[in-house]
């Protein structure tokens, strides 16, 4: 795989996964497998392993990253565990016959204080048949992810963390218009020249128990786009910014090859 293609690739997994939680890797997973994933690798991290607790922390970020970080002095979040489940409908488009393939997943995921106002979270997703994806990511507030890894279902070695390494623009708001611009590339690999960027405009408020029930207070809707260095959008992401807590979960994302839909069926909050 040469480097333009290397590039291409990771930009589309973080195009998905950087901003849209579970949805990239997923809507992924269906799309380069339409029958459905199978077992993850033996040697997958568990959650709450020493692995999430060390590598996705702040700690782990690069130098330039950490500073930005630190320099935001970016307020602390509100709690200390939320634990949420969702039942994800992937549409991806068939190859070939032209008709939609879909799966539905249920997913777990479990948001908790990483310190310094970024939230340290993992999915762990199953499809019908009882096979998991698990995934692990280090944000600010569930929309502007630094550190994400997805296992894929199929893998036989743990893939890279994809990792931001400078932030070149930042807005810690969630109203109006927010833009995150960055410097990415995967563990271990040379950054890549061009910048990713994230930006959202806010839409409506509305009551968060439409949601779900168990949620409280209100629930303001973002709307995303990934947006390549040529000004083309690659992926589009609805999330609703839950006030009272503080964090941002994913309600919709497509992009060319697929699409899901997320409904939230249990909501907790410690």
């Amino acid at each position: 795989m040469g480097f333009a293609t290397k590039k291409k690739f990771f930009a589309l997994t973080l195009a998905s996964t950087l901003i849209a939680g579970y949805a990239g890797s997923a809507s992924s997973m269906q799309a380069m497998d339409p029958n459905g994933p199978t077992a993850p690798p033996s040697n997958a991290p568990s959650v709450g392993s020493s692995y999430f607790s060390k590598h996705f922390s702040t700690d782990a970020l690069s130098i330039d990253v950490k500073n930005a970080v630190l320099q935001a002095n970016l307020a602390p979040v509100s709690f200390k565990r939320i634990t949420v489940h969702t039942r994800d409908q992937v549409t991806a488009r068939g190859e070939g016959t032209g008709q939609p393939n879909q799966a539905t997943y249920t997913v777990t995921i479990e948001m908790e204080d990483g310190g310094h106002g970024l939230v340290r979270q993992t999915q762990s997703a199953q499809s019908r048949d009882g096979n998991t994806i698990v995934r692990f990511e280090l944000s600010y507030r569930g929309y502007f992810p630094f550190l994400t890894q997805s296992v894929p279902a199929n893998a036989d070695s743990l893939p890279p963390v994809i990792e931001a390494r400078k932030v070149m623009h930042f807005d810690t708001h969630t109203d109006g218009h927010i833009n995150f611009t960055y410097l990415y590339g995967p563990s271990g690999k040379p950054t890549f020249a061009d910048p990713g960027q994230v930006i959202c405009d806010s839409g409506k408020s509305y009551s968060a128990s439409e949601l779900n029930p168990a949620i409280q207070g209100q629930a303001l809707e973002l709307n995303c786009q990934n947006v390549d260095t040529n000004g083309m959008t690659t992926s589009k992401i609805k999330l609703a910014y839950l006030e009272n807590y503080g964090v941002a979960l994913m309600v919709h994302t497509q992009n060319p090859e697929s699409s899901l839909d997320s409904t939230i069926v249990d909501f907790t909050a410690e």
